[in-house]
């Protein structure tokens, strides 16, 4: 069955919400032995975080039938210049941040519906890449990524940083 999702623009009484995910993803990736957005990684993501992605306008929920939150997703324009080369910036690009499921929604590719979301967010913007980084050591989100229409660009393996396995696929 296909679960029906609205995506909206996250307002400011959302914050607790999506920060609700955050902080259960975090979790999630704890129990997996990851160390993806853990607290004593650097440039990890946060309540502030989250809470200024929302002042931008550029966090989106995502809600079922039943009007309950099965995701969240940033998209904006902001490049990473540790990893993005300034051909790439130069570059008409959307880029996604924080994407994150709650567990209880997992499996039920809400996560691909997101992305596709965000290419045709980023198509209808006149972007031709939708990119994205993710966690080096996060080799099964990076499979993720591939089965989704993603190509691995490169990594960037900076000592300061856990993030750094860059992606890109077409928006049209």
């Amino acid at each position: 069955m296909t679960t029906t999702l609205t995506i909206r623009k996250a307002e400011p009484s959302d914050l607790d919400a999506a920060d609700d995910l955050r902080a259960e993803a975090t979790a999630w990736l704890a129990s997996k032995g990851l160390d993806q957005w853990q607290p004593d990684q650097p440039r990890v993501p946060t309540r502030a975080s989250t809470a200024a992605a929302i002042d931008r306008g550029v966090c989106y929920l995502a809600h079922d039938e039943a009007d309950q939150l099965v995701g969240t997703i940033t998209v904006d324009d902001w490049a990473d210049p540790e990893f993005w080369t300034p051909c790439e910036r130069a570059e008409p690009a959307l880029y996604v941040h924080r994407m994150i499921v709650p567990r209880d929604a997992a499996g039920t590719d809400i996560g691909g519906r997101l992305l596709d979301w965000a290419g045709d967010l980023a198509a209808s913007a006149g972007r031709r890449w939708l990119r994205l980084d993710a966690w080096k050591g996060n080799t099964a989100l990076h499979r993720y990524y591939e089965r989704h229409g993603f190509t691995h660009v490169r990594t960037v393996d900076l000592w300061h940083r856990g993030s750094g396995s860059l992606f890109q696929r077409l928006t049209a």
